[in-house]
C-alpha cells in the first residue's frame, strides 16, 4: 500500500497504478476529497414579533438535520434557552416550533449541521430577533349605572307655624331622566308621588324631617333627608301702631294734666286707662276705637285730664287681640318732672313687654 506523498487539498482526482517490470498500467480511478464542514445559511425570522415559539428556514449542503440553537440575548455566546430542529429537504429546511416556550426579551439563533462525511460540522452566521408580548385586549368596561343625586331645598329657609313652605327638588342625574318624585313629611312615614315642586305647611314649632325619593328612568332611585327648622308665628305689632300723648303742667300737689289723647290706631283697638293711688279720679276706663268716613278718630280721656296728686299711676293700654300693642305708663312724683316710660303690651292685652326689633 502507498499513500500519497503529502496530503491533497479538497477537490477531484484521477489515481493510475504502473508496475515497471513486467510492465503494465492500471486503469484510471477518479476520487474526490472533501475536508469541508457543510454549508449552513439561516434566514432572519420576522422580529418583533409576539411568536413565542418560532420557526426557522434556511439552506444546507449536507443531508444530516439542522439544528437551531437559540441563546439569551444580542451574541451567540449567551445561555441556550430554546432548540428548534429540521430535515433538510433539497437543499433547504424549515424547523419545527421553538421549544420550549420563549419568554419576551432578544435572542440570537445560530443553525448547526454534522457533516456525513465526519467533516466539522458547519455553521450558519448568528441572526438575532425580539420576541414581545401579545397586547392584551381588554373588552370595553361596561360603566355600572349609577343612581341619580337626590337633593331638595325649601323656601322660606326658616318657616313659621302654619306658614305655606315650598319643597323644591334640586336633584341631578347625568346619565339618565328623573323621571318620579316622592316626599314623606316624616322620617318614618309613607312616600307619596308628587312632582318635584311641594307645597305644604307646618302645625307645630321644632324640627321637621323630610324626605325626598327621586328615581330615573333606569328604575334606580336615591333619598335626601334634611331637617326644617320650623319656628312659632311671630306676633304681629298693631297697625298702624298707636301715639300716646300726654300733656299737662306741675302744680304744687302734682301735675295738671290738660290731654290725654290716643290716635294712629286701627279700628277695633281698645283703649283702656287703669288708675293707680290716692286721688285717681277713676279705677279704669275704657273705649273702642271706630273707623269713620275719615279713618279712625283719635280717642281723648278726658275723665283724666285735671290734677293728680304725687303717687299716682296712669297706665294707658292699647290692645287688640293677635296684635302687640301699646302701652305706656305714666308716674306722678313729689318735686319731680312726672315719669314716663313707653312699651308694647302682650297680645292677650295684659301685661307690658318688649318691643320686638322688627
Amino acid at each position: 500500500m502507498l499513500g500519497p506523498a503529502k496530503p491533497l487539498p479538497d477537490g477531484t482526482y484521477t489515481a493510475i497504478a504502473t508496475q515497471i517490470d513486467p510492465a503494465g498500467t492500471s486503469l484510471p480511478v477518479t476520487f474526490t476529497v472533501d475536508t469541508a464542514p457543510p454549508m449552513v445559511t439561516l434566514n432572519p425570522p420576522e422580529s418583533p414579533s409576539d411568536d413565542d415559539t418560532p420557526s426557522f428556514t434556511g439552506t444546507a449542503s449536507d443531508a444530516t438535520p439542522v439544528i437551531v440553537q437559540i441563546y439569551v440575548g444580542g451574541a451567540e455566546d449567551g445561555t441556550v434557552v430554546s432548540v428548534a430542529s429540521a430535515a433538510v429537504t433539497g437543499g433547504g429546511w424549515k424547523s419545527g416550533d421553538a421549544n420550549p416556550v420563549l419568554a419576551s426579551g432578544e435572542y440570537t439563533a445560530v443553525a448547526t449541521q454534522e457533516s456525513s462525511l465526519g467533516n466539522p460540522a458547519g455553521s450558519s452566521g448568528p441572526v438575532t430577533f425580539t420576541v414581545t408580548p401579545s397586547p392584551i385586549i381588554t373588552p370595553a368596561a361596561i360603566p355600572t349605572p349609577l343612581p341619580p343625586t337626590a337633593s331638595f331645598k325649601w323656601f322660606p329657609p326658616v318657616p313659621e307655624t302654619g306658614e305655606s313652605v315650598s319643597l323644591v327638588s334640586s336633584s341631578t342625574d347625568v346619565a339618565s331622566p328623573i323621571t318620579a318624585f316622592a316626599w314623606a313629611l316624616t322620617s318614618v312615614g309613607a312616600f307619596q308621588n308628587a312632582g318635584s315642586v311641594l307645597s305644604t305647611s307646618f302645625s307645630t314649632p321644632g324640627a321637621h324631617v323630610v324626605r325626598l325619593r327621586v328615581t330615573n328612568a333606569a328604575g334606580l332611585a336615591s333619598v335626601a333627608t334634611e331637617t326644617i327648622d320650623v319656628v312659632g308665628r311671630m306676633t304681629p305689632l298693631m297697625q298702624p301702631f298707636p301715639v300716646v300723648r300726654i300733656a299737662g303742667s306741675d302744680d304744687a300737689a302734682g301735675v295738671k294734666l290738660r290731654l290725654l289723647r290716643v290716635q294712629q290706631m286701627p279700628a277695633g283697638a281698645r283703649v283702656t286707662v287703669r288708675c293707680k293711688g290716692r286721688g285717681c279720679p277713676f279705677k279704669s276706663a275704657s273705649r273702642l276705637a271706630v273707623s269713620t268716613k275719615l279713618g279712625v278718630p283719635p280717642i281723648e280721656m278726658r275723665g283724666f285730664e285735671r290734677s293728680l296728686p304725687a303717687g299716682v299711676t296712669l297706665e294707658v293700654l292699647v290692645s287688640k287681640l293677635g296684635e302687640i300693642g301699646k302701652y305706656t305708663r305714666f308716674r306722678v312724683r313729689r318735686g319731680k318732672l312726672p315719669e314716663r316710660v313707653d312699651l308694647c303690651l302682650n297680645p292677650a292685652g295684659g301685661q307690658p313687654l318688649v318691643c320686638p326689633a322688627s
